[in-house]
């Protein structure tokens, strides 16, 4: 019998998640966040070489018609950051969740992280941060108009 060899992805679903909480709150960031709007605004970095192997493990749901609305999939790893508590739930009109860890937990959550992911997932925040205040400011311009 052939014996398969399977690889492990370099970061798990539920790593990815322990990174950018840790990672939001080490950057001082708004610990709050609608859950599908992050997965969908996470979908445009999936593919990026810099990027890729954090999304090793995590499901992409493509829509080949309509790319709007294409989004990573990471229900199951904020299932189990609720059950840990890293995250809570914030129940409004769309599930918002809101990172439930202090700074000295975001570190502790870093070191079990090696520098090549600590450093994408910093530039990751940081682009991400960046494109939402692009996006602000043409939307704050239109509605000043």
């Amino acid at each position: 019998m052939n014996k398969i060899e399977g690889s492990k992805p370099d970061i798990s679903e539920y790593g990815f998640i322990r990174l950018y909480s840790a990672t939001v709150i080490l950057q001082g960031k708004n610990p709050i966040f609608e859950n599908h709007k992050l997965e969908k605004d996470l979908y445009r970095y999936h593919s990026n070489e810099e990027y890729n192997f954090l999304f090793e493990d995590i499901v992409i749901r493509e829509d080949k018609i309509f790319k709007e609305n294409s989004y990573v999939n990471l229900n199951a790893s904020f299932l189990q950051c609720y059950t840990f508590g890293l995250l809570l739930p914030l129940h409004t009109n769309n599930l918002k969740s809101i990172i439930n860890i202090s700074k000295d937990e975001a570190k502790e959550i870093l070191s079990s992280f090696n520098e090549k992911q600590i450093v994408a997932m910093e530039n990751l925040c940081n682009e991400m941060t960046e494109e939402k205040n692009k996006t602000d400011n043409k939307t704050f311009t239109k509605k000043s108009s």
